[in-house]
């Protein structure tokens, strides 16, 4: 069985990764596979809600400043949105360490991977052809 692996990812890419994995662990593998997946998720499930609490929390906060325009809807003054976006920005930009383990995956013919949910999970996905599998 691997090893689990730190790796040093920014939280833009943790998001990433930790919605390819919720994809891939709704298609039917092998249960070694699915294993290592929810393995995986479990591992990157903390990050990723910590970052959403607090940014539901800052835009709590900005509605709280906000005014009404004229149809009644919310609107935050723009020096207010920039901040919001340069906060946000940086946070996804800081590095988080998370220790995954690299999922093999058979190609049987009937694999079927959208290519963002590959793109963003390539790096801790081995893919194989089902003929190098072993018994």
């Amino acid at each position: 069985m691997p090893v689990p692996k730190t790796y040093s990812m920014l939280l833009k890419d943790c998001i990433g990764v930790y919605q390819a994995f919720q994809k891939l662990s709704g298609m039917n593998l092998p249960l070694k596979s699915s294993w290592m997946i929810a393995q995986n998720i479990s591992k990157l499930q903390p990050v990723v809600e910590t970052f959403e609490e607090s940014r539901q929390k800052y835009i709590t906060s900005l509605q709280e400043k906000a005014t009404l325009d004229k149809e009644g809807n919310p609107k935050v003054s723009d020096g207010l949105a920039d901040e919001f976006r340069t906060n946000v920005e940086a946070l996804l930009n800081e590095d988080q360490k998370v220790r995954l383990k690299k999922v093999t995956l058979f190609d049987d013919g009937k694999l079927s991977i959208e290519p963002n949910v590959l793109l963003a999970a390539m790096d801790y996905l081995i893919l194989k052809d089902d003929g190098d599998k072993v018994s």
